[in-house]
């Protein structure tokens, strides 16, 4: 199974994202579009791992929610990777101003270093990949258009799960299934923390 865990996305933020990459677009880009089902704030990739091992990491993703309250994050700025003389990832930015989103990532990584997964070699940087630039003709003009929408807000996302999701690959583009959500700390003294996913599936 390859899976990762993710913060999702509502659909409201989502036609957002499909209408901002609508914008660069126009440009004559050899580039691979994310769509509207691959975006995710991804917080651990895990690639190929046993199903036996999924009760052991929704266990880490449990107890790592239970000690954070939900919390706020704003979708804004638009730039590029690793630079802008030679862009390979158009993205958006995740504004985290309480800093939650880090301290919960880190918990997380953490956890999940107990069971045998380490920690990644480079640091979180959350971001939306809009897409994977493979050339870039006209760059001036791209890189202009870049530099007009630093500034773009695309609002809030207020965040209450995570999702342990399942990505599958097919020739038509990648598959997503939720296989459980875990939920953050509420007022709810008689909540788990944790709901079984309706295994829904998407089509990136």
């Amino acid at each position: 199974m390859r899976v990762f865990i993710a913060i999702p996305l509502p659909t409201e933020l989502k036609v957002k994202l499909i209408a901002l990459q609508q914008e660069f677009r126009r440009f004559p880009l050899e580039a691979t579009w994310v769509r509207e089902a691959g975006f995710h704030i991804t917080l651990k990739f895990f690639g190929e791992v046993e199903p036996t091992q999924i009760p052991s990491i929704v266990s880490c993703m449990i107890e790592t929610t239970h000690h954070y309250s939900r919390f706020a994050l704003t979708l804004s700025g638009v730039g590029v990777s690793p630079h802008e003389s030679r862009p390979r990832v158009l993205w958006v930015g995740i504004q985290d101003e309480t800093g939650v989103l880090a301290q919960l990532q880190h918990a997380l990584e953490e956890r999940l270093a107990q069971i045998g997964y380490g920690a990644e070699d480079r640091p979180f940087t959350p971001h939306l990949t809009l897409a994977r630039l493979k050339h870039v003709p006209r760059r001036g003009e791209f890189i202009t258009c870049v530099s007009a929408h630093r500034q773009v807000s695309l609002g809030h996302l207020h965040v209450d799960h995570l999702e342990l999701l399942e990505s599958q690959l097919h020739p038509a583009g990648a598959r997503y299934s939720t296989i459980r959500a875990a939920y953050l700390a509420t007022t709810d003294a008689n909540s788990d923390g944790c709901e079984q996913a309706n295994h829904e599936t998407f089509n990136e």
